[in-house]
């Protein structure tokens, strides 16, 4: 078939039935928790429509579903491609979906690939993402996923027993890079600058680098109207002044180095009563990079920062680290050959990092993977009011089709680094 068998009102009807398989939710919005019944009806209905098409389906032993043409065998080398069905609780239609209706899209066109939906992309339904495409490289144990549990208390073995997931099967079920030539994951961009630019799609060039830490500042209980403004040691002030601070660090960062972020998400506090000074203020810190050298600058910033703050108020100071993950390159002859075919089908387009991690930057160390970022509307995500043109989606597509199709260059290997 040629490109042009791509058609986009069909990946519409699919992104619109998947985001229809949704559970009930207290919020707005579109909620696929792992594991759960509308997670299980997202997947049955992609399982649905590639069995139309004769494909062949399976369950690794990590939660994963896979699905190949019928006249592929599962031993055969073939480009992987896919992403995520399971959603935030407030997420909305594309964030995941656009980039298995892309694999699904390219096996209905005939593009001999092995679409794969990872389990547990989010972190929402385990506190931890990326759990599919973690444990099937072997990053995760069983043993971590044991003690992993959703909120109903079940665990991440317990919950995915009835799709596939085996402890004792899973060594035997790792990424097994003999049977793959590469990985493409086609995801929205879930920032702003695509469509600031117009452009409809984005060549990614590396998942940028984080390190989240806990802190906890510690002061002292006391009388909120008989302690003299001079006497107090108040965590809570402290952590405000810290936060702010945080942002302005983060801002100069950013004026050399612009995709370095920072984020102070949650907040706890104690006792938390209203005529009370606040003895404890715990906070967490995710700080993004593009470099390894920016990370660093802004964690040693960060930290000096605290312990500043800390020693001027008289408050203890712990700072307790809970990821520290390093900027992910994508390949780059993946890269240059989905640029290839971006020009044969006239298109010119930016490469661009991704400030967000994907299952593409789990797998990347051990097969040659690259990313297509479509635009999102004004750069929002994990909303409802998220929205990717459909037509970008198929001109993913379309670029993936194209390269898979031209004649092969040569084995693409995995570049040491």
């Amino acid at each position: 078939m040629s490109r042009d068998a791509v058609v986009p009102a069909r990946i519409e009807r699919d992104i619109e039935a998947i985001a229809a398989c949704s559970q009930p939710a207290t919020t707005a919005g579109y909620h696929r928790a792992t594991f759960s019944p509308g997670w299980a009806r997202a997947c049955d209905y992609v399982l649905s429509k590639a069995g139309r098409l004769g494909c062949r389906s399976r369950r690794d032993a990590h939660g994963n579903l896979r699905i190949r043409p019928g006249g592929v065998s599962w031993s055969d080398r073939v480009w992987l491609c896919g992403s995520h069905l399971d959603s935030v609780p407030t997420g909305g239609k594309y964030d995941g979906v656009s980039g298995v209706v892309c694999a699904l899209e390219l096996l209905r066109i005939g593009v001999p690939l092995e679409l794969v939906v990872f389990a547990e992309e989010e972190g929402t339904g385990f506190g931890t993402a990326l759990l599919g495409s973690r444990s099937w490289v072997g990053t995760v144990s069983a043993s971590d996923l044991s003690r992993m549990q959703n909120d109903e208390g079940r665990s991440f073995l317990e919950a995915g027993a009835a799709f596939g997931v085996d402890a004792s099967a899973m060594n035997g079920d790792r990424l097994a890079a003999e049977r793959y030539l590469g990985f493409v994951e086609v995801h929205p961009e879930q920032g702003a600058s695509l469509w600031k630019q117009g452009r409809p799609i984005g060549l990614v060039t590396t998942v940028n680098g984080r390190r989240q830490f806990r802190v906890i500042m510690a002061g002292r209980s006391n009388h909120a109207g008989s302690t003299q403004m001079l006497d107090r040691h108040d965590a809570l002030a402290g952590a405000a002044q810290a936060i702010i601070e945080i942002e302005r660090i983060a801002l100069d960062l950013a004026v050399e180095s612009p995709y370095t972020v920072a984020t102070v998400g949650r907040i706890d506090v104690g006792p938390n009563e209203i005529n009370v000074i606040a003895n404890s203020a715990t906070f967490t810190v995710d700080l993004r990079a593009q470099t390894p050298g920016s990370l660093s600058r802004a964690d040693d910033l960060v930290k000096k920062a605290l312990q500043e703050i800390c020693a001027r108020r008289g408050l203890g100071l712990v700072i307790e680290s809970i990821e520290d993950l390093p900027p992910i390159p994508m390949e780059e002859t993946v890269i240059d050959r989905l640029e290839h075919a971006c020009v044969a089908l006239g298109l010119t387009v930016p490469r661009v990092p991704s400030g967000a991690l994907h299952d593409a930057g789990i797998v990347a160390p051990y097969l040659p993977a690259a990313m297509i970022f479509v635009a999102s509307r004004d750069g929002v995500s994990h909303d409802p009011a998220e929205y990717t043109r459909v037509e970008d989606i198929a001109l993913a597509v379309r670029v993936i089709a194209g390269m898979l199709r031209e004649e092969e260059p040569g084995p693409v290997t995995k570049t040491s680094r």
